[in-house]
């Protein structure tokens, strides 16, 4: 009987221990990685000089920032040869929307202010646009000193050809001295 009692018991161990599950680890680890995002633009050239550089610009005209600096409009659809400056994002890890602004004109005789409202001049105010090369043209965004809004949502990091045009305010010059203002482009993460 004791040899009995003894099979049963083994018997009955090897049951319990095939049904009983085996709890080897307890845990287990995640690696978990936080990569940030980085927004980064280089614009050049750093400067334009309305109409061509030494040359005196007129009031109630359009000039065009493009290589030749002058008052032909871009194409229906902008090309590389019609924007006079480059947009650079190539540093950016993410995707970024561009917005220009533009400042008041002083310190000369031609002092301005951007009119601020739908890209018109007026007697002391100037009207403003922006478009980048591969763009539908007639689809231009008008340029504020600030609250514009962007010329190019969602751009992939790389860089882009831009331009700008002005038509300046409609009263005459004070005299023949030079104003200067700031005309910015942005980047923010899209």
């Amino acid at each position: 009987m004791r040899k009995l009692l003894i099979v049963l018991a083994l018997a009955l161990a090897l049951v319990l221990s095939i049904s009983l599950p085996v709890f080897a680890d307890t845990s287990q680890d995640v690696t978990v990685t936080a990569t940030p995002s980085f927004v980064t633009i280089t614009n050049s050239p750093g400067t334009w000089a309305v109409g061509n550089a030494g040359t005196k610009i007129f009031v109630d005209t359009f000039y065009y920032a493009n290589p030749g600096g002058g008052t032909t409009p871009p194409s229906a659809t902008v090309l590389d040869a019609e924007c006079h400056f480059t947009a650079d994002t190539t540093g950016s890890t993410v995707d970024v929307d561009l917005t220009v602004t533009w400042g008041s004109f002083t310190g000369g005789s031609c002092d301005m202010t951007n009119s601020d409202s739908d890209g018109s001049n007026g007697a002391s105010t100037y009207g403003a646009f922006c478009w980048y090369s591969g763009m539908t043209y007639s689809g231009k965004v008008v340029v504020k000193s600030s609250g514009s809004s962007a010329m190019l949502e969602d751009h992939s990091a790389g860089s882009i050809k831009w331009g700008v045009e002005i038509e300046t305010r409609t009263n005459a010059w004070a005299g023949s001295s030079a104003s200067t203002s700031t005309l910015t482009v942005t980047a923010t993460a899209s």
